[in-house]
């Protein structure tokens, strides 16, 4: 009898289900976490900081790899080193993992659409986030994707891929276009959290890519989402080596970036005072789903290394606009271990 319970939990064990289906296993989203910009060579310091407050999943938000960081530019060779990181097996273990592609793991430094390996670097990028090999994702151009979750639904967006080849959808390319416009039209969900590795709703700046560079097509998918009136809209983004929490055009943005690395100090100052919330140290995002009377509540954080939290916001549904229910800040400006200055206090 013992024999047969052992029997029992050992194979009904949760680890051994595929990624895929422990992420088709959550019935309902309360916490997530997600970042950006990791550089394989670089320590890791954010994989058990990110376990000790438990996400029901992880979302990489581009540039999760630097090709360019290996020799010969060796994609295959970044994601290996990646995926065998002690931190980042123990993560994987225990919490699933979702994501995009941006540049660097994509191509290399501003690759669009005419860069000639992406066919092969699709199915690497894919098998890095250990894709079923039934799915539409390695069935079709371009690495797009949706989760619904019920309530509440994630549009994982391609910026790569179709980037430049159509002037009239430089960023998404009309299939995907088509794509994106069947997910809205036939969502059900109260909150729909779109993500694109670079940001949709910044400024422009220059020399930095974002959907400002590309204004006709940001204010197509303004248009879109318009159009099929949907509900409580969140971007969630990266890219750019700092992170902010900010509302522009009716919508909001949660840019989450450097997870490895940062931007240059240089450039804090000016790109500090140009979004409501800036924060400059090692760190990923993390979001918190709540309801109150079946409205949306969200919750969001940016974390560092040491499971500090900056610029915590909480955002309330109403009609169809997030209205920011309070304001948190620490106060105190936030150092990193070398005594640099890293945060912004408003």
């Amino acid at each position: 009898m013992k024999l047969v319970t052992l029997f029992c939990l050992f194979f009904s064990f949760p680890l051994f289900a595929t990624n895929y289906e422990r992420l088709m296993d959550i019935k309902e989203v309360t916490r997530f976490t997600f970042g950006s910009c990791n550089d394989q060579t670089d320590p890791q310091p954010m994989w058990d900081e990110m376990l000790k407050v438990k996400p029901d999943f992880f979302m990489w938000g581009g540039d999760n790899v630097y090709a360019d960081r290996e020799y010969k530019k060796d994609l295959k060779r970044a994601f290996d080193r990646q995926d065998k990181d002690p931190y980042y097996q123990n993560f994987k273990k225990q919490v699933p993992i979702m994501g995009v592609w941006d540049d660097h793991d994509y191509g290399g430094n501003d690759s669009d659409g005419y860069f000639p390996f992406k066919e092969k670097n699709q199915k690497l990028f894919l098998d890095f986030m250990e894709e079923p090999e039934d799915s539409p994702r390695r069935k079709r151009p371009g690495i797009y994707t949706s989760y619904d979750f019920g309530r509440v639904k994630f549009l994982l967006l391609d910026n790569r891929y179709f980037l430049h080849l159509n002037s009239k959808s430089p960023i998404l390319g009309e299939a995907q276009w088509e794509w994106l416009e069947n997910e809205l039209k036939n969502s059900k969900a109260r909150v729909h959290f779109i993500m694109s590795g670079i940001t949709v709703l910044s400024p422009y700046h220059p020399f930095v890519e974002g959907w400002a560079n590309h204004k006709s097509e940001r204010n197509r998918l303004f248009k879109l989402l318009k159009k099929h009136q949907t509900q409580g809209v969140v971007f969630l983004t990266g890219d750019l080596h700092f992170s902010s929490i900010f509302q522009r055009h009716g919508h909001l943005e949660f840019l989450a970036s450097g997870m490895t690395h940062r931007s240059p100090r240089i450039s804090w100052w000016y790109m500090g005072n140009r979004y409501e919330t800036s924060f400059f140290g090692l760190n990923y995002g993390m979001v918190d789903v709540d309801w109150e009377n079946d409205s949306p509540v969200l919750t969001m954080a940016i974390r560092n290394r040491k499971g500090e939290e900056f610029h915590r916001r909480t955002y309330q549904l109403q009609g169809n606009r997030w209205i920011k229910k309070q304001k948190l800040e620490l106060g105190l400006m936030a150092k990193d271990f070398s005594g640099h200055l890293v945060d912004r206090v408003d």
